[in-house]
């Protein structure tokens, strides 16, 4: 259901280099995207035990009405902290890129985005490290699946909040990196589209994601995201078989349990003896250890 979701936002994303803007429309439908995605994620959410540690045990360990309170208290000092310091460390940034002699484009790009996911990467790193590969990819999954929404979505809104206009303009360069992160995004979903990460896709993605670092022309990084772009049609046509479940996933109603499928164990073991032949008695009928019954 998630990699639905990120296939139907990659492929949206394209749209965005055709506008040249975001557009207050575009957004808003991204942020519910997102909404839609929230309430399907709990809706496909089972009734199973779930395996938490660290700081996650210790709050479900909560009575219900403590634990709603921390979590609501975390969501909003969160956010307070995120309003205070945003702005001081974009300035910071761009200072620091005048100061040093750096593009501070670059360091906009990179350094801001690796300090917000970084806690992203570490939970996901610590799922693998424990054995928890799909909880880490799936962690991921969820986060990119976030970015092309809620992400992008905001970011009409908040110039409009700002004094813009019903819609967010974009420059030459933000265009070739919309580009070149969507054909990203594809890739990815193309490689593990059939529910398996391998070694080499695995290393050749980060091989390209790397690359990308080295070529700052317009030019080559149009180039880059033509490589990707045929790479993931490859792997789609690999994976095609996986292509209509995935896209169908995120409008599937999650199944629920049948009367037959809430027959526990022991009922199943007694049905399934009854419907079984009797194979013993036609045996000890046949008078001829050679008759067919003794075969049989």
């Amino acid at each position: 259901m998630d990699i639905g979701f990120l296939v139907i936002l990659g492929v949206i994303a394209f749209a965005i280099p055709l506008l040249g803007s975001i557009p207050m429309w575009f957004g808003i439908g991204l942020v519910l995207i997102f909404a839609a995605y929230l309430w399907r994620a709990g809706q496909a959410a089972g009734d199973d035990d779930e395996e938490f540690v660290g700081a996650a045990a210790l709050i479900v360990a909560m009575p219900q009405k403590a634990r709603r309170i921390t979590v609501v208290t975390m969501f909003v000092v969160s956010a307070a902290i995120i309003l205070l310091s945003a702005e001081p460390f974009a300035e910071a940034l761009v200072a620091s890129g005048e100061r040093l002699g750096i593009d501070s484009y670059f360091l906009v790009q990179w350094l801001a985005p690796l300090a917000s996911e970084a806690p992203e990467f570490i939970i996901a790193a610590m799922f693998a490290v424990r054995g928890m590969g799909g909880a880490a990819i799936g962690t991921l999954i969820a986060s990119k699946v976030n970015q092309w929404s809620l992400l992008v979505g905001s970011l009409p809104i908040a110039h409009f909040a700002g004094g813009g206009g019903l819609g967010l303009p974009l420059d030459g360069r933000q265009i070739e990196e919309f580009t070149l992160t969507a054909t990203q995004t594809i890739l990815g979903v193309a490689i593990i589209l059939a529910l398996r990460f391998h070694w080499a896709p695995a290393l050749g993605l980060a091989a390209l994601f790397g690359l990308q670092f080295l070529v700052t022309d317009t030019s080559g990084r149009y180039i880059l995201s033509a490589i990707q772009a045929v790479l993931a049609i490859v792997f789609l046509i690999l994976h095609r078989g996986d292509i209509l479940p995935t896209l169908a996933a995120p409008f599937r109603r999650p199944p629920r349990e049948s009367a037959d499928e809430t027959v526990d164990d022991s009922e199943r073991h007694t049905l399934a003896e009854a419907a079984e032949p009797k194979r013993e008695s036609i045996v000890g009928t046949a008078p001829d250890p050679k008759s067919a019954g003794t075969r049989a």
